[in-house]
């Protein structure tokens, strides 16, 4: 019997350092992202246009497997794991750890969200995307990429999205956050959401645990504990759009948008089903008329990423529908197990129905992506 087809539903890659700076019209070069190191501190500084994106930290996006200590002081962000910025290296992580298929999200483009120029953030999301589709090209059975959508300038992002979709890519990526101050149920995003619906592909929303852009981390950094930061942010970022993409009517009105969830856990949407279906009873009169209640929007149109180590998937397989479950690696970011990621989700994963099971480690993430299912066992 062939074992099930493994899917790693959210990877990363790291960007060349100079993807940008290299790439952008001339005009803007001195605007996009970019690095700089700093001797004083001794870590690389990520700056987007007059800004810093983060004075630390770059080290995370490529160290997994390794210790916290001292969490990368001295060592430079182009010095980490290869495999975060080679395909071949990748594929040969892929491989040892007996993954099929890895989607790749990004690494230093995940602050592109917080470019405030609409030029400059179409120009470097169009850069982005053409350097990923050529990275996955290396090895296309086994890296798909997904691409970033400008939704600061939601017309083009529209554009961008029946591009990427012209190259292969699958699916289309946003931060959870207001673009510009513009939250996601503004009715500006129409072009964004009919674009989609018009390819198929679906909309990933993707924290980044920053404070460049509105939401968690800058309303709420000071309030928390050192240590609870990450761990709760991109939860109350997710938790937020997705309510407010169901409960303003977004897939109401769009039913076809496919909407997936990341890199914030999955066990909490069986208590978010239940609490939005409780207080629509209660607050319907001013969501606009929903035909659904949450828990069927969900079902029908969204999906959600587990982290491997999750043990809940399981126990609400059978609540919520196992067909809305995929898992993740985070790789090569520092909170992704490594090596080992596929033991410790067979490990969680243990005596849950068969069925549910091969779907949660494989055959959800195909049929999300559009990807055509591969036998490699």
């Amino acid at each position: 019997m062939a074992r099930e087809v493994l899917v790693d539903a959210d990877g990363h890659v790291c960007e060349p350092p100079d993807l940008w700076s290299a790439n952008l019209p001339a005009g803007l070069r001195d605007q996009g992202i970019r690095l700089r190191w700093n001797d004083e501190t001794g870590y690389d500084e990520c700056l987007v246009e007059d800004r810093m994106a983060t004075d630390r930290g770059l080290i995370g996006l490529g160290n997994a497997g390794e210790d916290f200590i001292d969490f990368g002081r001295g060592r430079r962000y182009v010095d980490q794991n290869p495999a975060g910025f080679d395909a071949q290296e990748r594929v040969k992580v892929l491989d040892a750890e007996g993954i099929d298929i890895s989607v790749m999200y990004p690494g230093l483009g995940l602050k592109l969200g917080g470019i405030i120029d609409r030029d400059l953030a179409v120009a470097s999301c169009e850069i982005y995307n053409d350097w990923l589709a050529q990275w996955c090209s290396a090895a296309p059975d086994r890296l798909v990429g997904v691409g970033a959508l400008p939704m600061q300038d939601p017309r083009r992002a529209a554009k961008e999205v029946h591009r990427i979709a012209g190259m292969g890519l699958r699916a289309g990526f946003a931060r959870p956050n207001a673009y510009n101050d513009r939250h996601f149920h503004h009715p500006a995003y129409t072009p964004v959401w009919e674009a989609l619906c018009e390819t198929g592909l679906p909309i990933a929303f993707h924290p980044a645990g920053l404070a460049d852009m509105p939401g968690a981390s800058r309303a709420l950094g000071m309030h928390m504990a050192p240590g609870t930061h990450h761990a709760l942010i991109l939860l109350f970022d997710e938790q937020m759009t997705l309510s407010n993409l169901v409960y303003c009517g977004v897939l109401e009105r769009f039913p076809e948008l496919q909407v997936v969830v990341l890199e914030c856990g999955g066990g909490w949407i069986a208590h978010w089903m239940d609490r939005l279906d409780e207080f629509l009873e209660s607050y319907g009169w001013a969501t606009g008329g929903l035909s659904l209640t949450p828990r069927e929007y969900f079902q029908r149109q969204c999906w959600i990423s587990f982290d491997p180590g999750e043990i809940t998937p399981k126990v609400l397989a059978p609540l919520i529908g196992g067909n809305r479950f995929v898992w993740a690696s985070d790789f090569p970011h520092s909170d992704a197990k490594y090596p080992g990621v596929v033991d410790e989700l067979r490990e969680s994963s243990d005596g849950m129905d068969p069925a549910e099971r091969a779907a949660l480690f494989g055959t959800n993430a195909l049929a999300m992506y559009g990807i055509a299912a591969t036998d490699r066992g």
